[in-house]
């Protein structure tokens, strides 16, 4: 039997029984008349009722899912919901590769008008990262979410058309009926990649290429949550309309994998990431997660981390529970807990950590994920020019790293996905909350930095060596150490070039970074740390610059 079982995402809202998110209308650039409407999103917390049934089988293909030959364990209404597999044999094969389906929810300076009220922008020290770039217009981030407002002011112009579904039909091609015909809407695979017209996206929950929110119902909790998101990591920027973003110039590649009224399937969003790796994304955002770990996705993260294509994802607002498990007392969760995935908490304007922001061991960084937010929504009557006056959820901290990521891709655009981490991690800002501590489980390496990381990168290309790595250990023992100890780490490595420290714990997935420093004119930078930055476990310790790393690992156990 294909089993399903309800797992807690990601919702936009908060922990509090509603959140609001006020609108505001383009039309008047002070806005300073709001919308008379609030749109409201109950949050979404059914933690009682996430825990699988039997298991059947582990499908972690390393590849595109083998397509399976029998159906006897995969009655077939298992999964309820319409979709037409006619349109995208490609899905059909994924999704009966899924042994199990797991429910999804949502986790619900520029001449932009949006941007001078935007503080989140400045914590990111987004405009320091302008100076040196804003981003090549080469670079794709994929968002997996739901509904997608293609028309809206400020992304129209954004979306990533797929060439090979657009145009004419040719003599000689492989859709060719003997008149050309539009390849848009000719119900024809022309591009031969298991999906038919998809020139702009895929819609995985209803099967068909048409990604416009509301359709099945435009009063849904989470209809506005993808347009929203988008906004966040791909609005067009310096265009004297609506706001900006950290890469104002990447595309964005539409995926629905959850439905209007927010849930979603494993199978779906397990088809979706296959979809942007296959088709050409450089990062793939992901404001969404449940508790429990699911085979079929964290195969599909472990094929995009193959494929070189970043993977970024929401912690989760569950960080206000009580019933959190002692193994994970934050209530981090999938796919923002798997190895390969860049996980993003949520901060307020006092630089904290959001009340309802899981955190744990795992989180990477934070962004700003709670207040007054500006992002592009959808509304039912079709204008184009509303944006939201406050968002509140690890949702919408996420896609401001992945737009950071795209925007690394765009000056970096051979950087491998752990030279991205590196450099979203080791150049975050320490806020005075970390209470100088490099590392906290409540912030994770601290708030993502656009203006360092983008300095960093730029210094990178100039890099062509292999940095060597000095490392002491602890007090008793060179390979050993405990929280209580003061130990040192140093590079040597291209004079004027940036060095970091690695330390990696492959047994639980945790990653660790010394802050990004610049090499003085002796070829050497160096650290001092506290045992503590670490904590328990066994790390293999690595000095980086880019994509290139000391060889041969020093051990540090605690």
């Amino acid at each position: 039997m294909k089993y399903k079982a309800l797992i807690l995402i990601i919702f936009v809202a908060t922990l509090s029984s509603i959140a609001s998110m006020k609108l505001w209308d383009n039309t008047d650039p002070n806005k300073s008349d709001l919308h008379p409407q609030t749109i409201t999103f109950e949050s979404s917390n059914s933690k009682n009722n996430s825990n699988p049934k039997e298991k059947t089988s582990d499908n972690t293909p390393s590849s595109s899912p083998p397509k399976t030959n029998s159906q006897e364990n995969k009655p077939v209404n298992s999964n309820p919901k319409s979709i037409r597999t006619d349109n995208a044999p490609k899905q059909t094969e994924i999704r009966e590769s899924v042994a199990k389906e797991y429910i999804y929810r949502p986790q619900l300076t520029s001449n932009d008008p949006g941007y001078s009220d935007s503080w989140a922008l400045q914590k990111v020290n987004a405009p320091a990262a302008w100076d040196i770039t804003t981003g090549s217009g080469q670079t794709i981030v994929a968002v997996i979410d739901t509904g997608f407002f293609l028309e809206h002011e400020d992304l129209a112009d954004q979306w990533i058309t797929n060439t090979g579904e657009s145009g004419q039909t040719q003599p000689n091609g492989s859709c060719w009926t003997g008149t050309p015909q539009d390849k848009r809407t000719n119900n024809c695979d022309d591009d031969s990649n298991g999906y038919l017209d998809d020139w702009r996206g895929w819609n995985f929950n209803l099967g068909d290429g048409d990604v416009t929110p509301g359709r099945s119902n435009p009063e849904g909790g989470g209809v506005s949550h993808g347009t929203s998101v988008a906004g966040l990591v791909g609005a067009s920027g310096d265009n004297s309309t609506g706001v900006a973003t950290i890469n104002w110039n990447t595309k964005i590649m539409p995926l629905q994998a959850l439905s209007d009224d927010g849930p979603g399937y494993t199978s779906d969003i397990v088809a979706a990431i296959y979809y942007a790796v296959d088709n050409g994304a450089d990062v793939i955002n992901m404001s969404l997660g449940g508790e429990a770990f699911d085979p079929a996705l964290k195969a599909a993260v472990d094929y995009a981390y193959t494929n070189n294509v970043v993977t970024i994802a929401a912690a989760g607002n569950s960080g206000g529970e009580l019933n959190c498990p002692a193994t994970n007392p934050g209530c981090m969760l999938y796919p923002a807990l798997y190895k390969p995935v860049i996980s993003v908490g949520a901060t307020n304007q006092s630089d904290e950590r959001a009340g309802f922001s899981s955190y744990g061991s795992s989180l990477d960084v934070v962004a700003p994920g709670a207040g007054t937010i500006n992002s592009p929504v959808w509304v039912n009557d079709g204008s184009t020019n509303y944006y939201s006056g406050s968002l509140y959820g690890t949702s919408f901290s996420s896609p401001q790293v992945a737009s950071l990521a795209s925007l690394i891709r765009s000056i970096r655009p051979n950087s491998s996905v752990d030279d991205v981490r590196a450099l979203i991690a080791a150049s975050s800002s320490k806020p005075s909350t970390m209470n100088n501590e490099l590392y906290t489980d409540e912030l994770g390496h601290g708030m993502i930095d656009a203006g360092k990381s983008i300095q960093v990168a730029s210094s990178l290309n100039a890099t062509n060596s292999t940095p060597k790595l000095w490392q002491a250990g602890g007090a008793k023992n060179e390979h050993r150490f405990s929280a209580s100890d003061s130990l040192g780490s140093g590079c040597h490595g291209m004079t004027s070039t940036y060095c970091t420290v690695s330390f990696a714990d492959d047994s639980t997935g945790r990653y660790r970074y010394l802050p990004y420093a610049q090499i003085n004119t002796n070829g050497q930078t160096g650290w001092t740390w506290n045992g503590s930055f670490l904590g328990a476990g066994t790390w293999e310790t690595r000095a980086i610059q880019g994509d290139y790393r000391s060889s041969t690992p020093y051990l540090l156990k605690n």
